[in-house]
C-alpha cells in the first residue's frame, strides 16, 4: 500500500510559517515552513532535526486562500519522522512529518474550510 494509500487526509501543498514553542530538545533556533499539510498533520522543511516521537506545541499562521487577514492555531503535535536532505539549503536541510496530536474542534473546521478554498 502506497503512503497516499494509508494517508486518511488528502494533503494540500501550502507554504505556512509555523512558530514552535520552546522546549525540552527543541532547538532554539528551530524554524519550521509546512511544505503540505492536511486536518491530520503537515510536511515540514526545516532547518534542524528533530527526534521522531517529540511532542511539540505549534503556532500555525493561515494565510491567502479564503482569508481576509491571516489567522493563527494552537495546535499539538508529534514528529513521525525527521528526514535529512543533502545538498538542501540550509533552511530546508530536513524534512519532517508531523501528526496532529491536539486540535480544537473551531480550529479543525477553519483548517479544513482553509484548505478547500486552496
Amino acid at each position: 500500500m502506497s503512503d497516499d494509500e494509508k494517508r486518511k487526509h488528502h494533503r494540500f501543498l501550502a507554504l505556512l510559517e509555523v512558530r514552535v514553542l520552546p522546549g525540552d530538545r527543541i532547538p532554539a533556533d528551530l524554524k519550521l515552513m509546512t511544505v503540505d499539510i492536511a486536518t491530520g498533520g503537515a510536511r515540514c522543511a526545516s532547518n534542524r532535526a528533530l527526534d521522531a516521537d517529540l511532542p511539540l506545541r505549534l503556532t500555525l499562521t493561515l494565510i491567502g486562500g479564503n482569508l481576509r487577514e491571516p489567522a493563527k492555531m494552537d495546535i499539538e503535535a508529534a514528529v513521525l519522522r525527521c528526514t535529512e536532505k543533502p545538498g538542501a539549503i540550509e533552511s530546508r536541510r530536513f524534512e519532517i512529518a508531523l501528526r496532529f496530536t491536539r486540535v480544537e474542534s473551531e480550529d479543525r473546521r477553519r483548517l479544513q474550510g482553509y484548505l478547500n478554498s486552496l
